[in-house]
């Protein structure tokens, strides 16, 4: 599945778009929308990107400088630029960034699905391409070096980083990680080895390094055949991205963790599809100052997602700092079975759609919510229910739109807010079409 994100300082035009892609079959998308280049920044820095289909004018930031910044978090999504001027300029710069199409407004709604539809097969080849790479090398080793190796292993085993990096024995190991900066780590488990074991782990090493940006610096020792613990820290470039402005300048953290989420669901899905592995990953808090608990948060991811393997659940994205009740209760009392658990996990996942059905339940925003893979999430909760996830969504912003239409006096505008519909006219729409009556022919009927 790939993600879509529609930029146009036009509601109308970006509902407009959202409806014609949710309404076809032909491709399955995950579609986003904003409303703002600084909306679109936003979605960017916390969630994985494909296509970017965006308005080339806009007020403050355009589409072209919204490119720029797109690209550096997610430099192999392909863009589509619509505008209502045909102007040499924006043509040429366009060009100049090796945007994929530029399509004018006026041309109507055709082109602009044809121009997503050869993104989604450029992505498809690009993908071909880069497994055909990663399947020639599959045979060959990454060798680490023993030092470096034998320093993380006694890391994790409780020693301290401070004292060992003091130590003469380790003075040369040219060890990439600053302890006096921001940094986190990783916890990783591979599934299913069987005849492949010799394969499959330095693989998905070799996934995730390719899916790293050069921006994070990592240090990376296994544990064993199937756990791998990866040091991780963000270079200042990144790091300032993430940076508040006035009045408070001090650091997103969560923003720095949810882009980290982004690039964890590439290397799950690429281990999926190539090597037929589920990889699951715990991501620490700021380890700035906390350095020596590592080998005990290390050991407490380790343990959550060995758990929830055996409770059925595989493909995880565990962010420690948002542990939940849930989560504490299984590590202290150990006990719970496979089908409690899953009825525990379907109610979460209905709560947070109830409990903030005006604002983003996106499958990403979902799938942080019960820490696992947004693709994987998908198909684990039709397994349990029978039922789409986004189908669950609808009926219920249907039902929720009917309570509100039968029992309250709120305006139908207001009405639409509340179950997540900025536009009126497209909660017109998505009424009428499973009801078939407008929401004021249902109202008055009553």
């Amino acid at each position: 599945m790939y993600r879509l994100l529609i930029v146009d300082d036009e509601p109308v035009i970006v509902n407009g778009l959202v409806q014609l892609f949710q309404d076809n079959s032909e491709l399955e998308l995950d579609i986003r929308k904003a409303y703002s280049s600084s909306e679109a920044l936003e979605i960017a820095k916390k969630t994985k990107l494909d296509i970017l289909v965006s308005d080339i004018r806009m007020p403050q930031k355009n589409g072209l400088q919204l490119v720029d910044e797109i690209l550096y978090y997610w430099p192999l999504c392909r863009v589509i630029f619509l505008t209502g001027y045909s102007e040499f300029d924006y043509v040429y710069e366009a060009i100049r960034k090796n945007v994929d199409n530029y399509i004018l407004k006026t041309e109507g709604i055709e082109p602009i699905f044809q121009a997503v539809k050869t993104a989604v097969d450029k992505l498809e080849e690009e993908n071909r391409r880069r497994l055909q790479l990663e399947k020639a090398q599959m045979h060959y080793q990454i060798a680490n070096s023993f030092l470096k190796g034998e320093l993380l292993e006694r890391v994790l085993g409780g020693e301290s980083i401070t004292s060992l990096l003091e130590d003469p024995r380790y003075k040369d190991v040219d060890f990439g990680i600053a302890l006096d900066r921001p940094a986190f780590f990783l916890v990783g488990i591979v599934d299913r080895l069987d005849d492949f074991k010799f394969k499959i782990p330095p693989s998905v090493r070799r996934i995730f390094r390719d899916h790293l940006p050069a921006s994070i610096a990592c240090e990376e020792v296994s544990y064993d055949d199937r756990v791998f613990i990866w040091l991780l820290q963000p270079d200042e470039g990144l790091l300032n991205r993430f940076r508040g402005g006035y009045p408070d300048p001090g650091l997103n953290w969560h923003g720095i963790v949810a882009y980290m989420r982004g690039i964890l669901e590439l290397v799950q899905n690429e281990c999926e599809e190539l090597l037929g592995a589920n990889v699951s990953f715990g991501i620490s808090g700021d380890l700035l100052n906390h350095w020596e608990s590592i080998h005990l948060q290390a050991e407490a991811m380790r343990t959550m997602i060995v758990k929830r393997a055996v409770l059925g659940q595989h493909m995880l994205i565990l962010d420690l700092e948002k542990l939940s009740q849930l989560e504490d209760t299984m590590h202290k009392a150990g006990g719970i079975e496979q089908e409690d658990f899953k009825t525990i996990i379907i109610e979460q996942i209905h709560h947070f759609v109830q409990e903030n059905l005006s604002g983003d339940i996106s499958l990403t925003s979902i799938a942080e919510e019960v820490h696992l893979n947004p693709s994987y999430l998908s198909r684990y909760y039709k397994q349990i229910t029978g039922q789409n996830l986004l189908e669950y969504i609808q009926s219920t912003k249907l039902q929720v739109a009917i309570q509100l239409m039968e029992n309250t006096t709120l305006k139908l505008n207001e009405i639409a807010i509340r179950v997540g519909f900025e536009s009126p006219s497209y909660f017109t729409t998505f009424f009428k079409r499973k009801m078939g009556l407008s929401p004021q022919e249902y109202r008055n009927s009553k």
